[in-house]
């Protein structure tokens, strides 16, 4: 059985995401678990606390985002290359 995260680890790890979003732009639930070996709820809620004290921006299901600028670029990339696919 997995033990519960102290405080101090849970903030050491959400403020790696914060961290992780600003160096790579973007970073999705399925990175985290398997960056820091989280259930997939317990990454969730992480992520949810990681916008809130790092204004970083969710974008649907697409992950978290540093600013609205890296999730309008990543949607330029996704549907332009789905367009040029077609």
């Amino acid at each position: 059985m997995v033990r519960k995260k102290t405080d101090k680890e849970r903030t050491l790890i959400i403020n790696r995401i914060i961290e992780l979003v600003k160096e790579l732009g973007r970073i999705t639930t399925n990175d985290v678990v398997a960056m820091f070996g989280l259930h997939r709820t317990t990454a969730e809620k992480y992520l949810l606390v990681a916008v809130e004290q790092g204004n970083l921006v969710r974008h649907g299901r697409c992950g978290i985002f540093r600013d609205l600028r890296a999730t309008i670029d990543f949607d330029l990339k996704r549907f332009s290359h789905s367009k040029a696919a077609a």
